[in-house]
């Protein structure tokens, strides 16, 4: 029986390859899983769209990806946050906290998972951090941590 599968299977096929196989594996297994189709000419035509609308959803994904990339390399936040001595923090920026902020600030939605913070930031300074936006697309901004004593000091010398 000719069948057209719909997903890829190990040692039969790829996703819209029509294949030979017995007919008890189709009947009993591939077809009822939504593993595969019955091959027709219909069913063909069907499986050649679905197969082009997802390549078109995947370029838009990536188009999309490649310019939310675009507007990250522009975007700089600056944290301030309480330091003791030594430019250490009292408590860390994580992952978590970059995503809020870049949501609140810059309205974009950023999922914390997708953040590269190896560890949590500790310490005052100037930080790249990469952000994956899709596969094979990075975006990277840029994070300065600064004390609130000395944000404060800043004001007060200038009034």
């Amino acid at each position: 029986m000719k069948v057209i599968l719909k997903q890829e299977i190990k040692k039969l096929g790829k996703v819209g390859q029509v294949v030979e196989v017995n007919d008890g594996f189709a009947r009993n297994f591939l077809i009822p899983q939504g593993k595969a189709v019955i091959f027709t000419p219909g069913s063909l035509k069907q499986m050649e769209y679905l197969k082009k609308k997802e390549q078109d959803k995947k370029e838009k994904e990536l188009k999309e990806a490649q310019d939310l990339a675009g507007k990250l390399a522009q975007i700089s936040l600056e944290i301030k946050v309480k330091a003791g001595e030594k430019e250490r923090l009292f408590g860390s920026v994580t992952a978590k906290d970059v995503a809020e902020l870049l949501n609140s600030q810059y309205g974009l939605e950023i999922d914390r998972k997708k953040i590269n913070l190896e560890e949590p930031l500790k310490k005052l300074g100037i930080y790249e951090i990469s952000i994956n936006l899709y596969k094979g697309v990075t975006g990277k901004i840029k994070i300065n941590l600064v004390s609130e004593d000395e944000s404060e000091l800043e004001l007060e010398k200038k009034e």
